[in-house]
């Protein structure tokens, strides 16, 4: 599958989110149900679509969405690099949801969509009107800690779903 395109949910996409199948019935149902609203009329989060084009179709390959959180400061006494922090919430970019169609699992997407997300939100620290510290995401099962812990981030609870985070602040000083 060639790297699809990456763009943000709109009204015009939403007969390609009727096709859309994966393992987890909550995020299927989250797509189809909720990702518009909360973009448009909730403002809780701002759903990104990975389509890819095949046979002249535009086909929604997997997407994720990214909202805000605040992660309480003695939940992340782990992390050395937040130490030295004051004793208040943390504020960061939640990775609320990413999922992949089931059909083209298994082919690197959910990398590029972790990655596309992941651009966002360092692009957003630095040249956006907020300041924040953390990407933050919940894995919904054990798969997902595995996958999350190849980008480096650090596990705050055994319960699922697992709070995990990553300081951006080192990442910062990468960006050209």
């Amino acid at each position: 599958m060639s790297t699809p395109s990456v763009v943000a949910l709109a009204r015009k996409h939403r007969s390609l989110l009727k096709d859309f199948r994966n393992q987890e019935p909550s995020l299927v149902e989250y797509l189809r149900r909720f990702a518009l609203r909360h973009a448009e009329k909730d403002l809780l989060s701002r759903t990104y679509l990975a389509i890819h084009e095949e046979g002249g179709v535009d086909r929604l390959a997997g997407y994720f969405s990214l909202s805000t959180v605040s992660v309480e400061r003695t939940s992340v006494e782990e992390l050395p690099t937040l130490w030295k922090l004051p004793r208040f919430p943390i504020p960061g970019v939640l990775l609320a949801r990413l999922a992949v169609d089931a059909r083209v699992q298994g082919q690197g997407l959910g990398r590029h969509l972790f990655e596309e997300a992941l651009g966002l939100t360092l692009e957003l620290a630095t040249s956006g009107p907020v300041a924040f510290r953390l990407f933050v995401t919940d894995a919904i099962n054990e798969d997902a800690v595995r996958f999350y812990e190849r980008f480096g981030l650090c596990r705050l609870s055994d319960a699922f779903p697992a709070r995990m985070v990553l300081d951006i602040k080192p990442l910062l000083g990468q960006i050209p």
